[in-house]
């Protein structure tokens, strides 16, 4: 990386940062600030040293006239110079999309969104094999050990697999059975069997694992085991829930988010620092939602979530970074995880009263630690578009 030249106006620094972009030399431009002497600025640096004598002979060609016809459409971007981040906040929207243009520093091929690619179309596969692997399941063990059980594919995906779901496989595999009705016509060895199955404890989540203590009567010394696969040693259980999916819709929708705000994401940060975001929002946000209601969860709405709150932080901090993400578009994002999370806690409720039983089984507060963990991350010099 070289120094090109220095700004004292941030204007003019984005401004050429922005013409190298769209002359395909990739470069930052970043503050600085000197106690002695006292002075302060913004520097342009470029990455690729075969590029430095091009940069210094467009920067001079720049300072000896910076309202050129070339530069003029770039600097038109502002309707007031910015001192300060501060002032960078006053943006307009429009103005922002205008210089998402000017940011991005290659033009699109099938490679430029590689990760976003990856992570589509591995989600894609998994879902398809789960399904055939479903399908297999009802034709050969029968309707409720696909409802009840796990695939193969969840079996070692899942965020835990404990002893409990073991046992219940197993019993599933010797009495195929279509429906909860038929659990009451079970011989009496096999009735016995089931009942002990459903005995066994597993952590189901702060709430119906207090309920179990108090209902079983448990020892004081004995414990509810958590975290049994991965405190075995399968470490990749903190990430991979995020891979699988439920249904059609459910895929839809999160790989419709990830499509959308990943290419966002992939134009301006580069690629093993997005994959440091997807696994810590990913990590952190699983962990939060196993802890709340148990190991039975998937989807990679807490990273899209996360995403979210990632672009959102970004566009406070460095709005000149461009993201186009409207705020139209994240007040829905907030709409649709307070309605779930509002959903959750109605059904909450009616389960503290004992009206019912049921849940709608909706991974929320994955979705709300992933838009908080993002929102942090986001915040980070780490991430900014220069390192893009």
């Amino acid at each position: 990386m070289r120094l090109v030249g220095e700004f004292t106006e941030e204007k003019q620094a984005f401004t050429f940062s922005s013409f190298l972009h769209k002359e395909g030399i990739n470069n930052i431009y970043e503050p600085f600030e000197e106690v002695s002497p006292p002075r302060k600025g913004f520097r342009i640096w470029v990455y690729e040293e075969d590029q430095f004598n091009r940069a210094s002979a467009l920067l001079d060609e720049y300072k000896q006239d910076p309202t050129h016809v070339r530069f003029e459409s770039l600097a038109g971007i502002f309707s007031k110079p910015l001192a300060s981040v501060e002032i960078s906040q006053e943006f307009k929207e429009e103005e922002q999309g205008k210089a998402l243009k000017l940011l991005i520093k290659k033009r699109a091929t099938p490679f430029s969104y590689m990760l976003t690619n990856f992570f589509l179309l591995l989600c894609v596969f998994l879902f398809m094999w789960n399904n055939l692997q479903e399908a297999d399941i009802i034709k050969t063990k029968g309707a409720l050990a696909a409802e009840m059980g796990l695939t193969p594919l969840q079996e070692e995906l899942m965020f835990d697999f404990p002893q409990a779901a073991i046992l219940l496989g197993e019993f599933l595999q010797t009495y195929p059975i279509q429906s909860y009705h038929e659990l009451k016509d079970l011989p009496s060895d096999a009735r016995s069997c089931y009942q002990k199955i459903e005995a066994v404890p597993y952590w189901k989540g702060w709430y119906d694992a207090l309920e179990e203590s108090e209902e079983k009567k448990l020892p004081t010394n004995q414990k509810i085991p958590m975290f049994e696969k991965i405190g075995q040693g399968e470490y990749w259980r903190l990430f991979t829930p995020c891979l699988l999916h439920r249904d059609f819709l459910h895929i839809l929708f999160n790989m419709a988010w990830l499509w959308i705000l990943g290419r966002q994401i992939e134009e301006r940060v580069r690629r093993y620092k997005i994959l440091i975001l997807f696994v810590v929002v990913g990590v952190i946000s699983n962990v939060a939602q196993y802890l709340t209601s148990g190991p039975y969860f998937l989807g990679f709405s807490g990273i899209v979530v996360g995403m979210a709150g990632f672009i959102w932080s970004r566009q406070k901090i460095a709005p000149w970074e461009g993201y186009p993400l409207q705020k139209s578009t994240i007040l829905f994002i907030l709409f649709f995880v307070l309605a779930m999370f509002g959903l959750e806690l109605v059904s909450f409720i009616l389960q503290a009263l004992s009206i019912t039983k049921s849940s709608p089984n909706i991974a929320n507060i994955a979705h709300l630690i992933g838009g908080m963990v993002g929102i942090v991350m986001g915040r980070s010099r780490f991430f900014s578009r220069g390192d893009a």
